[in-house]
């Protein structure tokens, strides 16, 4: 069995060679144009995540941002006066959010460090947001203590896991993904291949690319208990992908997408705050 380190490497090695976010834009890597390509294409299809950056008060916060892709939502917080420090367990993304910064002339700094052994000292942030990037971590309950380390007391964390009771893990992952799998197979290889798999494996092929390492999904009551001594202020859920569903989900009006991602959207957001003693 291969043990969480081992898991953890094939995680960095994985998100180096594509930074999340990166396949937004065809235009030359880390020029002006692919960042704002990215840009438009990750607040296009997850707006909500506009919504969630620009719905706090940032301003003179001690930020920091626990895997920050190619630096989008690093760049709209910095804007809107955090003091921003952002970490990678790669290399890739680390180097492709400074030079996000250094190209749109935004202070702020990054590191490549591990979530799991956070190089900072105690009490050091205001804030921590991390955004799709706890549930590839597997360690993640030691990720979580470092957090509550480096904030001071009463400060937050704003959380995104994935959301095991939405439609994508619900419906499409444990069932459709799995019928399609069997459906296509060819001499009975690919149907064989899918049900040698564990359920941990047969989520993390069907997360993030085929050969995503890891990933893990939450309900309400597992995200609430990966954090201990914070008290859950409220847990909200988004984004429904139409898609994922080819011409029923062209016919979907706005207002039932909306909905849809509200009740059983992909992505639960914890929001916390740590305890004062």
């Amino acid at each position: 069995m291969e043990n969480a380190a081992q898991l953890q490497q094939r995680v960095q090695a994985y998100w180096n060679a594509k930074p999340c976010d990166s396949e937004f834009s065809s235009r030359e890597k880390l020029s002006r144009e692919f960042f704002l390509e990215v840009e438009r294409e990750r607040y296009r299809l997850q707006s909500h995540i506009a919504g969630i950056i620009d719905a706090i008060d940032w301003r003179g916060k001690r930020v920091l941002e626990i895997g920050t892709g190619v630096g989008t939502d690093a760049r709209r917080i910095i804007s809107r006066g955090g003091i921003y420090t952002g970490i990678n367990v790669d290399e890739g993304s680390t180097l492709a959010t400074a030079v996000a910064l250094t190209t749109f002339g935004l202070p702020g700094a990054t590191q490549h460090a591990d979530a799991t052994r956070l190089p900072f000292p105690d009490g050091s942030f205001d804030v921590v947001y991390t955004f799709g990037v706890l549930h590839h971590v597997p360690n993640v309950e030691r990720a979580v203590a470092h957090i509550g380390r480096v904030l001071k007391p009463g400060g937050e964390v704003i959380a995104m896991l994935y959301n095991r009771t939405s439609i994508n893990y619900g419906v499409e992952i444990k069932y459709l993904r799995k019928l399609g799998a069997r459906a296509l197979a060819f001499p009975g290889v690919l149907s064989r291949h899918a049900r040698d798999m564990s359920d941990q494996e047969w989520l993390s092929r069907n997360i993030d690319g085929p050969d995503n390492p890891y990933s893990r999904v939450y309900d309400e009551n597992e995200a609430a208990r990966l954090f201990p001594g914070f008290e859950i202020r409220r847990q909200e859920v988004h984004f429904f992908n139409p898609g994922h569903w080819g011409p029923l989900g062209k016919l979907l009006p706005t207002a039932a997408v909306a909905a849809l991602g509200c009740r059983w959207g992909w992505h639960r957001v914890v929001y916390a705050t740590k305890a004062v003693l």
